[in-house]
């Protein structure tokens, strides 16, 4: 896929201030713009061509007030003569354009934090308990379901005991324990414990599409949680590129963390 031009970057930020992206087209934009940082000072340049507009437009209104002679003359249509959309959204999209870029430049943020207070545990990883009797169960999964069952009950420190029993098991064993652990250390506000776990664990590993993307996304706040910036912002491009549920809160942290990084820096 050809890699986007100034000029195609500076026509899409056009049709954004002029209202005529969707969404999916504005997610593209802000993507574009956190790859490729050097394309910013064409979205200021345009947004402060903008607000010249928005001066003119004031200025034409002010006179209509002045002169009622004015009243038989075409009304000025927006930014753009004869442009069809109307200039109080075109204004609105330039208030917009304003905020998202001085989000980044507020001093007083020096810390982000977690997007998520607590991992509910319909989100752990429970055994089959599908057989007859629980005497088929394995030892594994025997230790894995009491554990899962003390989650559930609320004795998180009971449930921690369990899990760190099965780690001796094998990798794709071991992986969901990291993975149930990492939750359980999370919740009870261990952050660092639960970002060393979850580093260990490989999300693709675990069961289905949406508990990978799921992992990835608990992933990233436990890394905010203990300000690991670099890793955060690692898992946040995987949630981001796998399209997962979470893709729009991943776009809105990638930028925060762009600007902090940039300003470490």
């Amino acid at each position: 896929m050809p890699k986007d031009t100034p000029s195609d970057v500076a026509r899409l930020i056009d049709d954004y201030l002029k209202g005529r992206l969707n969404q999916s087209q504005i997610d593209h934009l802000w993507v574009l713009l956190m790859q490729n940082p050097e394309y910013y000072p064409l979205l200021e340049t345009q947004a402060a061509m903008k607000r010249m507009d928005v001066d003119k437009i004031r200025r034409k209104l002010e006179e209509k007030d002045d002169d009622d002679s004015l009243d038989d003359q075409e009304p000025y249509s927006g930014f753009v003569k004869d442009s069809k959309t109307p200039w109080v959204t075109a204004l609105a999209a330039v208030v917009v354009i304003a905020v998202l870029l001085n989000i980044f430049r507020n001093p007083v943020e020096t810390v982000i934090h977690p997007l998520i207070d607590e991992i509910h545990t319909a989100n752990l990883v429970a055994p089959d308990i599908s057989r007859s009797a629980a005497s088929e169960m394995s030892n594994f999964e025997q230790v894995l379901y009491r554990a899962y069952l003390l989650s559930l009950s609320g004795n998180t420190d009971g449930a921690i005991e369990e899990y760190e029993r099965l780690l001796e098991y094998d990798e794709i064993k071991r992986n969901w324990v990291n993975y149930n652990l990492a939750i359980m250390y999370y919740n009870t506000g261990q952050h660092l414990t639960s970002a060393e776990l979850f580093q260990a664990v490989d999300c693709e590993q675990l069961d289905g599409t949406v508990r990978a993307e799921s992992c990835y996304w608990f992933m990233t706040n436990s890394f905010l949680a203990v300000n690991d910036l670099e890793r955060a912002r690692e898992s946040a491009e995987i949630v981001l590129q796998r399209g997962s549920i979470y893709r729009q809160d991943a776009i809105e942290l990638l930028r925060k963390i762009q600007y902090m990084q940039e300003k470490q820096n």
